[in-house]
């Protein structure tokens, strides 16, 4: 069990940011996804039905 454990805090670990990444493209995915969760909720609120 102990193993598992282990394995599983490895896995899980927040591994650091590479430097080399292209922060641009990080700041465009993560402003999508806000735009999205903004969009979802704005139709949720003013119940409005995409499909039928």
């Amino acid at each position: 069990m102990g193993n598992y454990i282990e394995r599983l805090k490895a896995k899980l670990k927040i591994k650091k940011i590479d430097r080399d990444q292209p922060i641009s493209a990080w700041l465009f995915v993560t402003i999508l996804n806000v735009v999205g969760f903004a969009g979802y909720f704005y139709l949720k609120i003013n119940d409005i039905h995409l499909g039928k």
